[in-house]
């Protein structure tokens, strides 16, 4: 009876494992290389979380939405994780953040009429400044903390931005590129490009490099969680200071362990180097 069981357990695990399937969701727009505009999924993250996803016999499948639907899916639990995010105050009440494996920056972008920024509260100081943003970005809590207005489109990029500038230039603008993306744009254009749209570059302003998170729903049905030991409730909540944490026994944690493992083994920035040294060509 015991071996019968048993025999049975393990072909529901099996079964349960085969059935796997992990869903992320993304925003629209280009943000070569790390993902191409829909319906293109090509790129980093489509890699890296294919082959974490093959590691623990999942698959994964890619839907891609506007920022706010897909927010609002993960609120649900209708998708699973986010490959990339920001961390806020607001988010952390529905995911959970946890490190991808690649390190990232985020530089500033500006209209020439503003002078260089070296860290966020400048930009209090100046008249008719607009923050531009991404629709239900992270950034919105900053700005609102340092009483700067913000202006939330669809989809920002630099030649967006430009146009922005071009269009209006009574106002001073203000934006947040991530270095991947700043990167592809530096390596497809002139070193005058920005220049020419009428735009500044603010190096210091925004961050160091630091860890890239991922973003799990707490309402995925491959999440359960349990009490993080390590968060300290005398600091700051952060991607590295969460209540709570994934429990060893959930698909989500054994995902989590799969992204650590390729990025010991030297997977991750072989896939990083990869699509960098396709976009040079």
């Amino acid at each position: 009876m015991i071996k019968h069981l048993v025999l049975l357990l393990l072909m529901y695990c099996s079964q349960s494992w085969a059935d796997c399937t992990i869903k992320m969701v993304f925003k629209l727009g280009d943000k070569s290389p790390l993902m191409a505009a829909a319906p293109d999924n090509s790129g980093i993250f489509e890699d890296l979380y294919t082959e974490a996803a093959k590691r623990i016999n999942c698959k994964l499948t890619i839907t891609r939405l506007p920022k706010q639907r897909l927010h609002s899916g993960l609120k649900r639990g209708d998708y699973d994780f986010y490959p990339a995010a920001s961390f806020s105050k607001k988010r952390s009440e529905y995911l959970i953040y946890h490190d991808n494996g690649l390190i990232t920056s985020e530089y500033g972008i500006s209209s020439n009429n503003l002078p260089e920024i070296s860290s966020l509260n400048q930009l209090a100081d100046y008249d008719n400044l607009i923050w531009l943003m991404e629709s239900n970005s992270s950034k919105s809590e900053i700005a609102q903390r340092l009483g700067i207005y913000s202006q939330q489109i669809k989809y920002v990029n630099i030649d967006v931005l430009g146009e922005f500038v071009r269009t209006r230039p009574q106002y001073k603008y203000f934006y947040i590129i991530d270095i991947e993306v700043l990167n592809t744009f530096t390596l497809l254009n002139s070193k005058q490009a920005l220049n020419n749209l009428g735009l500044r570059l603010h190096p210091k302003c925004c961050s160091e490099q630091k860890k890239m998170f991922l973003a799990f729903s707490s309402f995925s049905k491959h999440l359960s969680e349990t009490n993080n030991e390590y968060f300290d409730q005398n600091k700051n909540l952060s991607p590295e200071n969460q209540v709570s944490k994934a429990k060893t026994n959930s698909i989500a944690f054994k995902f989590f362990s799969a992204l650590k493992a390729l990025k010991v083994e030297g997977k991750t920035k072989e896939i990083y180097e990869r699509w960098n040294a396709a976009i040079k060509k």
